[in-house]
């Protein structure tokens, strides 16, 4: 872990007491084997899931942060949304996997942490509008928005310069719009 997509900041980089604070939310996890075996499947292009769940959890850890939300609840349930270990590509698991995944995340991660009601909501709702229902929580919202721009810049990342900057800003400007209107 050096970087979050896109971000100018070192992970690494203790000296930063944001980067400080964001390690310290998540030195527990990011030290458990369940943990760290999701760098062994790809999610998005050549992106693993760890490095999309770090990404996620970046950006959560950075706007609830903002706003004096739940950040060290949102920031740990960004970094275990996605908590599976299988490759959805395959049909190796049953049922349609958009619905199936927070299930199995939820219910893994509530065997390696302490998961509270808001982190549980975040987890198991992260899918939506793949999913019914919408999350409950303010937090959840951020995961939610903050999975699918990762994943978008994961994929953008991966295509051509022009495209890639052109559609990033677009993205992020739309995002930006939503969050100002709802």
């Amino acid at each position: 872990m050096e970087k979050a997509i896109y971000s100018r900041l070192d992970l690494n980089d203790i000296t930063n007491p944001k980067i400080r604070e964001f390690n310290e939310i998540l030195s527990d996890l990011l030290t458990m084997n369940e943990v760290q075996q999701l760098d062994e499947f790809s999610q998005h292009l050549n992106t693993t899931r760890l490095q999309h769940s770090l990404n996620v959890a970046y950006y959560t850890f950075l706007i609830c942060r903002k706003f004096n939300w739940h950040t060290k609840e949102a920031t740990r349930a960004a970094l275990l949304h996605d908590l599976f270990h299988y490759d959805w590509r395959e049909k190796t698991h049953e049922g349609w996997h958009p619905a199936l995944h927070p299930r199995i995340a939820l219910e893994n991660a509530r065997k390696i942490a302490d998961v509270t009601p808001l982190m549980a909501d975040c987890i198991v709702k992260h899918m939506w509008p793949m999913t019914l229902k919408a999350p409950r929580y303010k937090e959840g919202w951020v995961i939610t928005g903050m999975d699918k721009y990762c994943a978008t810049l994961e994929c953008i990342h991966q295509s051509s310069s022009i495209v890639r900057k052109s559609a990033a800003v677009m993205y992020l400007a739309s995002f930006i719009s939503f969050i100002h209107l709802g």
